[in-house]
């Protein structure tokens, strides 16, 4: 992700307004009120910017309302900024272009604050698409676009521009040949176009040496809130998760206690139930937004991979993904996601000691649509390394048998966590 990061003649220019209630995003207000819109617009600044901080490209923000100072006390000091001077978009886009061209640099990508799905990885495509190309164009779903680069001054393309129709991409590809497009994203300018909510749910039990990766990993999405149900640690997962800004909560052990208890306590539309010790996709919350309305899926869950090497993982993981793609049924260690309304239509996780993901599945199964995405979930391989590929495979086996068989799942779950064959006495 940092292709270009040693480059000095690439420039991003970020295009955003001060969010000041009333002023910002009014289309959204009567909707979602006056202060609710404008925090909007704050959080996806913000987000935008902390995305193109990831590329290391240098980048400058044109701002509208507010002052200088005003944007310095919000952003900090350490951001060069402008105001927007001009009144058509067109104009500004023109100028802005111009001013960078004039101080030196040769790729030059302007970017708005009101797509919150675009990320780092892509700004920097847009950049390697003006190796080749003369201009670069990010296609909005509303007919308009969210990013558009420039290796070479071209103000005809800003000139006589439908600003704010359906009309602006198509006016705008009309007066160039030389161009690519990139992939087709959502501007948020109505209230159907923001990103729903995401309540990640992560259960833990002494988890210190797993929880940080994973949370930054959370955090790291947006509209999202991370929340982390302890079941009585006795280490350090509770600090370390307070520390970095999410929600805790403490309860009984029991991973299906403790992620219903979560979920009680969410306010996302989605959630989504973590295994600590995974390892998310980037863009993950993209990936789910974008498998649940797409595909129109009831659960949703990622492919399997495994963190660390030994033998036997590529057979564990073929096999898992045949087991989870070809005959749906996943486990929780793959990332479940569900919209909150379904999660209750389906009487949550059942209040089992083990195998709480199978019997959720299977509910799953019988009243709608189950969907993997096209993004691999990581999970740790410790259980495989300590006791072997090949006899965790078998006991894996035996535990689902024994469940089959009507054993006790208290007696599965001891024997499963002692590494033993449930189908026989524990010793």
């Amino acid at each position: 992700m940092t292709l270009f990061a040693e480059q000095n003649d690439s420039l991003i220019i970020i295009f955003t307004r001060y969010p000041v209630p009333g002023k910002a995003k009014t289309r959204l207000i009567p909707k979602i009120g006056a202060i609710n819109a404008a925090n909007l617009q704050k959080m996806m600044t913000e987000f935008v910017v902390s995305q193109v901080k990831k590329t290391k490209i240098p980048f400058k923000i044109k701002y509208f309302g507010g002052t200088k100072a005003d944007m310095e006390n919000w952003l900090g000091s350490s951001i060069e900024y402008s105001e927007q001077v001009d009144n058509d978009l067109g104009e500004k886009m023109k100028n802005a272009f111009e001013e960078g061209f004039k101080s030196g640099f040769s790729k030059i990508v302007i970017i708005g604050s009101d797509c919150p799905d675009l990320r780092a990885d892509l700004i920097l495509k847009a950049f390697q698409s003006l190796e080749k190309n003369n201009c670069v164009i990010g296609p909005a779903k509303d007919g308009g676009y969210y990013l558009i680069g420039l290796n070479k001054p071209n103000p005809k393309l800003f000139e006589n521009i439908d600003w704010g129709s359906e009309k602006v991409l198509n006016q705008t590809i009309s007066k160039i040949k030389d161009y690519k497009l990139l992939k087709e994203l959502n501007d948020v300018d109505e209230f159907e176009d923001i990103p729903k909510k995401i309540s990640v749910i992560i259960p833990t039990l002494n988890e210190e040496d797993n929880i940080e990766k994973v949370i930054q990993q959370t955090n790291e999405g947006f509209n999202v809130e991370t929340i982390v149900v302890d079941g009585g640690s006795s280490d350090n997962t509770v600090k370390k998760a307070l520390d970095l800004g999410v929600i805790v909560v403490k309860s009984k052990p029991g991973r299906a206690l403790q992620m219903n208890k979560g979920v009680k306590i969410s306010t996302g539309e989605i959630l989504l139930f973590l295994h600590s010790d995974s390892v998310l996709p980037d863009n993950w919350d993209v990936c789910i937004r974008e498998t649940i309305v797409k595909k129109q899926v009831l659960l949703g869950f990622f492919k399997f991979k495994i963190s660390e090497d030994f033998t036997g993982k590529k057979i564990i993981e073929f096999g898992t993904n045949i087991r989870a793609n070809l005959f749906k049924k996943p486990y929780g260690d793959q990332g479940f996601f569900i919209r909150k309304n379904d999660f209750f239509k389906l009487g949550s996780f059942p209040d089992v000691p083990i195998m709480e993901d199978l019997f959720f599945v299977k509910k799953a199964k019988s009243c709608g649509k189950i969907a993997c995405t096209d993004e691999y979930l990581q999970t740790s391989g410790r259980r495989w390394k300590k006791y072997g590929a090949l006899k965790t495979t078998y006991l894996n086996q035996c535990v689902l048998l024994s469940a089959f068989l009507g054993y006790d799942l208290n007696r599965i779950k001891d024997a499963y966590l002692s590494g033993k064959n449930p189908l026989f006495p524990i010793r």
